[in-house]
């Protein structure tokens, strides 16, 4: 079912107003038998909706078909999650995807599902482009989209070090400091 919502978010996205970088999107859903666990939506779920987020952002601003035609992929660098309230079958709801930041190499991604006017889960992703092993550098992704990087105006907030301060950590006590 993740596949059917994903290439469903892109095909609606391509029928869907264009947008700037620094505009915020907006999709709305609904959650189905297929992404409940006994009774609340589940979390791998969840993050299928965020995604759906990204790509319907990803197209509307352009990245997506300059990405295709350059033959880049974005894997993302890091994710982290915070959930709030469950969603139970058959609700609708709503997730916001906006960008947070863009440095040398990352893209910064802020996104939040709500329901009524209440947060049900929040992400802040970031992510790059890649062409085979090489990171496309985002300056090459701003030109490519024939942006004026004067008119992107993303602000540096705590959020990105404290980010970028955590996935170090992790990468040190994870990757680098667990001995098998």
């Amino acid at each position: 079912m993740r596949w059917i919502k994903l290439a469903l978010a892109l095909f609606a996205a391509k029928f869907r107003h264009k947008i700037s970088a620094t505009e915020t999107t907006r999709v709305d859903f609904r959650v189905w038998i297929t992404d409940i666990d006994v009774t609340v939506m589940n979390h791998a779920a969840m993050m299928t909706v965020f995604e759906m987020g990204r790509i319907d952002y990803m197209v509307r601003t352009g990245f997506f078909r300059i990405a295709t035609k350059n033959k880049w992929y974005f894997p993302n660098q890091a994710i982290t999650v915070q959930f709030y309230r469950p969603l139970k079958m058959f609700q609708k709801a709503e997730v916001y995807t906006r960008m947070s930041f863009i440095d040398e190499k990352l893209f910064y991604v802020e996104q939040k599902i709500m329901r009524h006017g209440k947060p049900i889960a929040a992400c802040f992703a970031n992510g790059m482009a890649k062409n085979g092993r090489e990171t496309v550098p985002t300056a090459d992704i701003i030109k490519a989209l024939d942006y004026d990087p004067a008119t992107l105006s993303f602000e540096t907030h705590p959020l990105v070090t404290t980010s970028r301060t955590q996935n170090d950590a992790m990468t040190e006590r994870i990757i680098n400091g667990w001995k098998v």
